[in-house]
């Protein structure tokens, strides 16, 4: 079976979506697919200009010139290549989805085409309005040309369930323990609660609240350590509410290798977010899988289920004074049991099992 997947961005990128996007590549290459990823000529990050043609990381990969906006870039994807592959996966909500639909709809394309939703585009509440119009009026007719769409989250599917006849939810798989092994016995002797955000600084994570938050709080053995890359958001506003608080007991980590992070997580106890939106969660659970105990927003619906499944860690309102129940029922309830609990769950999401659904999907 000859597949391609269509992201926006994919490596050498970092981020969730090309972490989804690679992961699945090299599950199906295993399992006997011929695989390759079209994806746009420039890392958003740094605005690097990207080889057109590449195998990377095992995976054979295209790259195209756009232009419009990095939310919404503009690629029109030859027909010719496209008629080539037997299934079309297409990775989140934009103009690919549109381009694609206009071409089935002319019966131009004759492959499979494949959603995958990634949490739509209401990461941010930025132009709601028109999100939403466009949502209820533009989204449904073009998923009407789609064979499938694929939700990553019960939030997804609860959006995406009437906009087509087949509506799947298959979660993201999870890199168990990607940066290395920890020992989760040997955070029982460390002297502080540290808490762990690991990601990108973009603004529906609410970095400044969650850096409020800790800034406020009375203990000295609670402290939080926001662990990330420059290039993934605006990483002045984040310096800007670490001084604006005086924060002692916040610390910004940019640009660590993998060695680097790992030894931050050997180092703490928890992770934590004050998300306000989440497709799925995908670094929520990845820390998990270090036996990190959760602490997170209660805005998005998945970190609920995280929480609730895993019968570890704790949920907060974006509000002081859940947010102090919470963190301190979490630091003295800490146990290794806790953890381990955490990590076991994380490993329900495996990307062998994740591969094998979508196969099952394309079949």
């Amino acid at each position: 079976m000859r597949v391609v997947h269509i992201v926006r961005q994919f490596l050498p990128s970092i981020g969730g979506l090309e972490d989804v996007v690679y992961n699945i590549s090299a599950e199906q290459i295993k399992s006997g697919c011929e695989v390759t990823v079209y994806t746009l000529n420039t890392d958003f990050q740094n605005d690097n200009q990207l080889l057109k043609d590449e195998v990377y990381a095992g995976i054979n990969v295209k790259r195209f010139s756009w232009m419009g906006s990095k939310r919404y870039s503009i690629c029109a994807l030859p027909v010719k290549l496209l008629n080539e592959f037997d299934v079309i996966h297409v990775h989140a909500v934009d103009f690919f989805v549109e381009y694609l639909s206009s071409l089935k709809r002319l019966r131009l394309i004759k492959s499979k085409l494949v959603l995958t939703t990634h949490g739509g585009f209401f990461h941010t509440n930025n132009q709601a309005y028109l999100k939403r119009i466009f949502f209820k009026f533009i989204t449904p007719f073009s998923l009407s040309q789609f064979d499938v769409v694929t939700c990553c989250s019960i939030n997804d599917y609860d959006l995406f369930k009437n906009l087509n006849k087949n509506v799947l939810l298959i979660e993201n798989g999870v890199g168990f323990r990607k940066l290395g092994e920890v020992d989760c016995v040997n955070r029982s002797r460390l002297d502080d609660n540290v808490f762990i955000y690991f990601g990108r600084f973009s603004d529906n994570k609410r970095l400044p609240l969650l850096i409020e938050f800790f800034s406020s709080l009375t203990r000295t053995d609670i402290k939080l350590k926001i662990i990330g890359r420059s290039k993934t958001g605006n990483v002045e506003i984040i310096k800007d509410a670490i001084n604006k608080t005086k924060s002692k007991n916040v610390e910004l980590v940019l640009d660590k290798s993998d060695e680097d992070i790992l030894d931050y997580i050997k180092g703490a106890r928890f992770t934590v977010s004050a998300s306000e939106y989440e497709g799925f969660g995908l670094s929520v659970v990845e820390l998990m899988s270090y036996g990190l105990v959760p602490l997170l927003s209660s805005a998005p619906p998945s970190f609920h289920r995280f929480i609730a499944e895993s019968k570890s860690g704790e949920v907060f309102d974006s509000n002081i004074e859940s947010f102090t129940l919470a963190i301190e029922k979490v630091c003295d309830s800490w146990s290794v049991d806790m953890a381990e609990k955490a990590e076991g769950y994380s490993r329900l999401f495996s990307w062998d099992t994740v591969s094998e659904r979508y196969l099952d999907v394309y079949q």
